[in-house]
This record gives C-alpha cells, sequence and structure tokens, in this order.
C-alpha cells in the first residue's frame, strides 16, 4: 500500500495532498488484482480483515475466521447500505432497471469504479466491479476487471463490469435456489 516512505524510497518525490485525494478513491500508486479485490470483498462481507482464496470448493472446509476489521456495526452497516444503493440507484443500477438483468430475490451490495493506465497511445481504462451477496447474508464476493483496448475509449464499469458480474450471481443464484440457469442474451452497446 502506497505512503510517504514508499513514494519516497522508490524515488517518486515527497508525498502530495493529492496522492492522498488519488488513494482514497482507488487512483493513483495503488495497484491491485482481481483476486485480491475479490478477497477484500469476502473479508469486507464477513466483517474480517483477511480471506485466503481457494480454488477447489471443499464442502466440508472449516469457514475461515480472521481478526475483526474494526468498524462498529453502525458503521459497518451505513457502508453496507451505500454499497447496495450502488445497485438500486448507483452506477450499478443495471442490476436492478434492467429487467433482462435483475436477479429477482437476491440483494447485492457492490461498487463499481473505472481505472487508468498511462500509455504511449494515451489512456487506457479499466472498468471494475466488486460485490458480494445476498446482503443479508453474504455467500459470495466477486471481482470483475475489464481492460480497455483502445485509448480514450470509455470503459466505466457499471456498463461493463456489471453485466459479466450479474451472470455470475445470476448462474450462483438459480443454482443456489435448485433451478436451471438461463443466460440473457449478450448487452449490445453502441459507441458514442
Amino acid at each position: 500500500v502506497p505512503d510517504p516512505e514508499w513514494k519516497k524510497a522508490t524515488e517518486r518525490g515527497a508525498w502530495q495532498p493529492g496522492d492522498t485525494a488519488n488513494f482514497a478513491i482507488g487512483q493513483g500508486f495503488l495497484d491491485v488484482t482481481p483476486m485480491q479485490m475479490a478477497t477484500f470483498m469476502a473479508s469486507f462481507a464477513r466483517g474480517q480483515t483477511r480471506t485466503k482464496p481457494t480454488l477447489i470448493h471443499q464442502a466440508d472446509r472449516q469457514p475461515q475466521r480472521t481478526e475483526a476489521i474494526g468498524l462498529t456495526a453502525a458503521q459497518y452497516e451505513v457502508i453496507v447500505r451505500g454499497m447496495e444503493q450502488c445497485t438500486l440507484t448507483g452506477t450499478a443500477k443495471i442490476l436492478t432497471t434492467l429487467s433482462m438483468l435483475r436477479i429477482p430475490g437476491l440483494r447485492i451490495a457492490g461498487k463499481t469504479g473505472t481505472a487508468q493506465k498511462q500509455t504511449a497511445a494515451g489512456t487506457i481504462n479499466f472498468a471494475w466491479f466488486i460485490c458480494f451477496a445476498p446482503v443479508e447474508n453474504p455467500q459470495i464476493a466477486i471481482a470483475v476487471m475489464i481492460e480497455g483496448d483502445t485509448p480514450g475509449e470509455e470503459t466505466g464499469g457499471g456498463r461493463y463490469a456489471v453485466p459479466v458480474a450479474q451472470a455470475m450471481l445470476k448462474t450462483w443464484w438459480q443454482k443456489q435456489q435448485g433451478t436451471p440457469a438461463v443466460l440473457p442474451a449478450p448487452i449490445r452497446t453502441t459507441q458514442r
């Protein structure tokens, strides 16, 4: 995690107030992988600090337990409520406003994002969406990251990453409900 000492040690100069602002919104010097964000989301959903990812499901495996994240119940609830609002009225609202993407009975908490990388050809955008569900009893955490391929092209998390996460959530939810998964046809988008 970048901090003033890290910036100085990597010969990038002194820490500036703008570095703090960039870091607060997930920009700047922070680099994460989709796996790190998925494990972060799983940890947060459990109210704990660490998740050890596994690739093979073991039904008899003991649940993970790590130290609490240090938020009060009220603080945690405010964050979760805000994340759920992201899927109801915010940047991930296509989960509930597009009937073909709606998953009846599943409450989802999520956060979209758009990260950027400067290249010689221009800025490349990365569309992000992280989420967990169900809100009332978290069982699944997902991170989707889609790298844009055209400098300057708008590649936002709500438009590109959310439908991918929705397909995974819908398949998982239908399996939980004992119904066969039926995915919607791909969403066609047009360039502006």
